[in-house]
């Protein structure tokens, strides 16, 4: 598998009966990797791309007025900084704004399917989305497909419908754009663009505006073949999506 896309849902899935926990730790025993880079829509800066540095990754509760029983959840792992100094001369070789940085760690965009996923830790690189276009984070990806050597895992994370005003405030499951946008993603990455720019994107949504996809698909070149989708809770879908 080239890359990888999984929504992360809200942080109470941690706490909940849910299908994604035993698919992400499916999810982990297949993508026997030696690291991961991931890319969180929760990870977000504005006018160029960050790329964490530091040997120790520390876990993130970016999450705020939720039971007591959820920051009890902790997930830290090492960093790949080898990996990590080679994104971002890549980064900056394709003529993005990037710095290196130390101050972020695993936000719960990243540490809730990780923990799932790799509960013993893989060496892990965050690199942040950005206020730039999705074009820029298509090109960030072909970037990362550059510095990457070995067995790696690219996954970013995010949910297609996004809709926090309706989370509290509806009773009905609707899912806005999943269907029509898992068609663009089997289509290839022009097609999520074009999707981008139309009404339903717009109702939607999307969480950090798919960027961590568009990156997933720059990395891979590749068309994303749907692997899970769920609407777990009203206003806020979740999918996933392979990239061989």
């Amino acid at each position: 598998m080239k890359g990888f896309f999984t929504s992360h849902g809200s942080p109470t899935i941690l706490m909940e009966e849910s299908k994604w926990k035993e698919f992400w730790r499916k999810m982990g025993e297949i993508l026997d990797v030696d690291s991961v880079v991931v890319i969180s829509p929760h990870f977000f800066t504005y006018s160029r791309f960050y790329v964490e540095v530091q040997e120790k990754l520390e876990c993130i509760h970016d999450f705020y007025g939720f039971p007591d029983e959820l920051y009890r959840y902790e997930y830290s792992t090492t960093n790949d900084v080898d990996l990590a100094h080679r994104i971002y001369k890549e980064i900056q070789r394709e003529g993005l704004p990037v710095v290196e940085d130390t101050s972020w760690g695993l936000d719960h965009g990243a540490w809730i399917p990780l923990m799932y996923m790799f509960p013993k830790g893989k060496p892990t690189v965050p690199v942040s989305i950005s206020g730039l276009s999705l074009e820029d984070h298509v090109r960030m990806g072909r970037a990362i497909a550059r510095a990457v050597q070995g067995n790696v895992l690219v996954m970013g994370t995010g949910s297609p419908t996004h809709r926090l005003d309706l989370f509290q405030l509806s009773s009905r499951k609707e899912a806005f754009i999943d269907p029509i946008l898992s068609v663009a993603v089997s289509q290839g990455v022009d097609s999520v663009i074009s999707l981008s720019k139309g009404k339903e994107w717009r109702k939607s949504m999307p969480e950090g505006d798919l960027k961590p996809l568009l990156a997933v698909m720059g990395y891979s070149g590749t068309q994303g073949k749907e692997l899970l989708h769920d609407v777990p809770w009203p206003g806020v879908s979740m999918v996933a999506y392979s990239f061989e």
